[in-house]
């Protein structure tokens, strides 16, 4: 069951994709399985943390994965901040092809990832499983949070990929073309600090897509949208 609420209130959200591990350095598949990050990632999150200084952080979330809760310690260090971990932010469920190379697997596995987005016929998730779970511990952090709270949330790149379109309103395949387009060797959502967003009178609104070229997120934040309502 999805979590409601009848809250009403802005609670603006920080999120965090962890920092780069092992298993995106060699190509592999990684979603509810794991990798310890590199050094390159824990370069990134102490980036997330100095981005976040100025953050007036009320609460931190982060998926229960190694790779964010190593994140989320990083950006907290010295921070009297409550951290809670929930299985509810992990990566999308790969199934059969967790840990699986990519290179070896890429016309399934591209199918999947950049067409479907279904993964329950290899023992997986679809979108609906991870919409249900992703609303219901939005639900609980909106509701437990208070007018003006600033939040913390540590978790994956597919997942707030789908979140661009599931929760946000947006046309997820135009905004992939026009990263395609106008940038070289991106990644829609970077590791570190990714995202920021807010949840007004209960209704999901994205601010701004960190990493990416000047000008570019600012035009196409301006599309037409429909952000989803708790």
């Amino acid at each position: 069951m999805v979590y409601m609420t009848k809250n009403t209130k802005k609670v603006c959200f920080h999120y965090v994709r962890h920092g780069k591990t092992l298993f995106n350095e060699i190509g592999r598949m990684q979603g509810h399985c794991d990798s310890p990050l590199t050094q390159d990632g824990i370069s990134q999150a102490y980036e997330a943390r100095e981005a976040l200084k100025e953050a007036d952080l009320k609460r931190a979330y982060t998926s229960t994965s190694e790779r964010c809760v190593d994140t989320a310690h990083i950006i907290l260090e010295g921070r009297n901040v409550p951290l809670i971990y929930t299985k509810k932010l992990k990566e999308m469920f790969w199934g059969r092809y967790e840990g699986a190379l990519i290179s070896q697997n890429r016309e399934e596995i591209d199918k999947r990832r950049f067409g479907s987005r279904d993964w329950k016929d290899v023992g997986g998730e679809d979108m609906q499983m991870l919409k249900e779970r992703l609303l219901d511990i939005f639900g609980e952090i909106y509701d437990e949070a208070s007018d003006g709270d600033h939040i913390l949330v540590v978790s994956h790149g597919a997942v707030f990929l789908n979140m661009i379109s599931l929760f946000f309103g947006y046309d997820l395949d135009g905004l992939l073309k026009l990263m395609r387009e106008n940038e070289e060797d991106f990644h829609p959502v970077r590791n570190g600090y990714a995202a920021e967003f807010v949840i007004d009178e209960g209704r999901f609104e994205l601010l701004d897509l960190k990493g990416h070229r000047k000008g570019l997120i600012e035009e196409w934040l301006k599309y037409p949208h429909n952000g989803i309502s708790l």
